[in-house]
């Protein structure tokens, strides 16, 4: 089996999954395969990454994704935010910096 370029993780904890994680994570998984992505970029659901505790408004990160081996982290991902970052970051290797909430090692 050939390794993945990207992995991208999609947090399913409760503040989340709240805001429609699940749906951000099907939709991604359709997309990607749809594109033909499914060799090279892998979506997977993740737990709970823990940053909305570490915020001052519970919840106030969510959805929250991240993207490996860049270690790009994302916050407040939507549906409607999907294509944009299909095409920007999972095709075409720059961050949506809009939605950035940090990087490892940044």
């Amino acid at each position: 089996m050939k390794p993945y370029r990207l992995h991208l993780f999609i947090c399913l904890g409760k503040r989340c999954a709240a805001k429609g994680s699940e749906e951000v994570y099907e939709k991604l998984r359709e997309k990607v395969k749809a594109l033909g992505l499914k060799g090279e970029v892998k979506v997977s659901r993740s737990g709970c990454f823990g940053v909305c505790k570490e915020s001052e408004v519970e919840g106030q990160y969510s959805p929250a994704a991240v993207v490996y081996p860049e270690g790009v982290w994302y916050k407040n991902l939507t549906m409607s935010d999907i294509d944009e970052l299909i095409e920007k970051h999972l095709k075409g290797g720059e961050a949506v910096e809009r939605l950035v909430h940090f990087r490892l090692g940044a």
